[in-house]
């Protein structure tokens, strides 16, 4: 009898201790499930702020940090695309009303400010498609580059220039425009 009352006392102390772990992994799930429905929006909001961010600079750029009567307004196409533009009158400007006339949103910089404000709102409510259509239509893709870096990368690894290739710029042919120069080595001469 004595060894059935260790077995249950042994049974009671493992279930005891399992279902500590339970309540603590459910803890985890809990924490996991809030930050994976809060980073998203996080990043969301961040994204929005480096755009007007990056508006505000573009702006800074045409007016130089001057006062002037030069107006700056920020483009917004049907798509969702922003670009930053100058004029001396809204309202008079055929060049923006040609603009508005093909479906562009025409907005001052405080207006677009209040703009986004209103898609980082819209985020906290847990409205996120608005913003990230908006963000896609704003993401710049850089082309890739048309020369491979490996180079530079072996320079800066070694801290030494790489081998020369052994060509000399007499080596080359000049060629005529748009075509780079051919190799001296592919004709005979």
């Amino acid at each position: 009898m004595g060894a059935v009352k260790d077995v249950v006392r042994n049974l009671t102390k493992m279930l005891d201790g399992a279902q500590e772990e339970a309540k603590s992994l459910v803890g985890t799930f809990h924490q996991l499930q809030t930050y994976l429905e809060e980073e998203p929006k996080t990043i969301l909001q961040e994204s929005l702020d480096r755009l007007l961010s990056r508006i505000r600079a573009e702006a800074a750029k045409i007016t130089g940090g001057k006062i002037t009567r030069m107006l700056v307004v920020v483009l917004v196409s049907p798509e969702g695309k922003t670009s930053v533009g100058e004029t001396y009158d809204v309202n008079s400007d055929s060049w923006l009303e040609r603009l508005k006339s093909q479906g562009f949103s025409i907005l001052t910089l405080e207006q677009f400010r209040s703009f986004v404000q209103s898609l980082k709102s819209e985020v906290a409510e847990g409205d996120l498609i608005p913003a990230i259509e908006f963000l896609r239509a704003n993401t710049e893709f850089g082309l890739p580059p048309a020369y491979s870096p490996a180079t530079v990368l072996r320079e800066s690894e070694h801290g030494e220039p790489s081998a020369p290739s052994g060509w000399k710029p007499s080596d080359f042919l000049p060629g005529l425009p748009p075509h780079p120069p051919l190799p001296r080595g592919l004709f005979k001469d």
